[in-house]
């Protein structure tokens, strides 16, 4: 019908001509969504089933993964939900590989073949132990104690945010030690009195039981990022999408408690 050539053979194979290829960008997207209207009408009848793969960042996880976990239980009870927790790099590696159906992570590890929604805009506080001299009051880029401070690597979706943040404010930081655990980096700021920077999320309890400080880094402009992830070439299945609402009302039920700090929200 096109009159044309669309792929030719080569010694590895078969490839697209110029042509092939401007056909395949146009009728790609269309097909992936005529395969998201198909499994939406298939399901529309039914209760959600089969399997749902989600990936969380550490440094929220500990917060939302077991109340959302019962509630999803609830809602989809025919639905075996598999949840594993990695830094944004990795993630944002399966979430393309196909391995996992959802991901959150941090909107500077952002893709093309990504769709994503807004789920937090998360305050980041220096961390401390409680000391002589330290209150809970907003800290100031003077605070940071450069020679104690204590990061994830820079394949951390966080770090990047951080990194951004000295950037703009015409510093630059190399910590001396980097962990990618924060359980860890909580461990070493209470024992050793290091400094670290997080989400206050990551460190609710300890804030509450008065191991650690969390004190707001009161710097303009200076916030992270969270978003919810699925990849554009798979169709979202309805058990992911009742997911994707679960994390976003639990996300708004943590911040209007004060267990997370920021603000939630993001509509697809």
């Amino acid at each position: 019908d096109l009159k044309c050539t669309l792929f030719y053979r080569n010694g590895r194979g078969i490839a697209l001509t110029r042509a092939g290829e401007r056909l395949y960008e146009t009728l790609d997207p269309m097909l992936t969504e005529f395969d998201q209207v198909r499994q939406e009408i298939l399901e529309e009848s039914t209760m959600p089933s089969g399997t749902v793969r989600f990936g969380i960042p550490p440094s929220i996880g500990s917060t939302i993964v077991a109340p959302l976990a019962i509630r999803f239980r609830q809602c989809c009870p025919d639905v075996h939900l598999h949840v594993v927790e990695a830094f944004s790099g990795t993630l944002l590696e399966w979430i393309e590989q196909g391995s996992i159906d959802l991901g959150i992570l941090y909107d500077a590890r952002r893709s093309r073949s990504m769709h994503v929604q807004t789920a937090l805009d998360e305050n980041l506080y220096l961390i401390d132990r409680p000391g002589t001299g330290i209150t809970d009051q907003p800290a100031s880029l003077d605070d940071i104690r450069l020679d104690a401070l204590v990061l994830p690597g820079t394949g951390h979706g966080l770090r990047r945010v951080i990194d951004a943040m000295f950037q703009h404010t015409g510093s630059r930081v190399e910590p001396k030690l980097e962990i990618d655990s924060v359980p860890a980096l909580k461990q070493l700021v209470e024992l050793s009195g290091a400094q670290t920077i997080l989400p206050f999320g990551g460190v609710y309890r300890e804030v509450q039981e008065g191991r650690l400080i969390a004190r707001r880094l009161d710097i303009a402009d200076v916030r992270a990022r969270l978003v919810l992830a699925t990849a554009l070439h798979r169709p979202v299945t309805k058990a992911t999408r009742m997911l994707i609402e679960i994390v976003q009302e639990e996300i708004a039920r943590c911040v209007e408690k004060g267990i997370l700090r920021g603000k939630a929200g993001g509509a697809l």
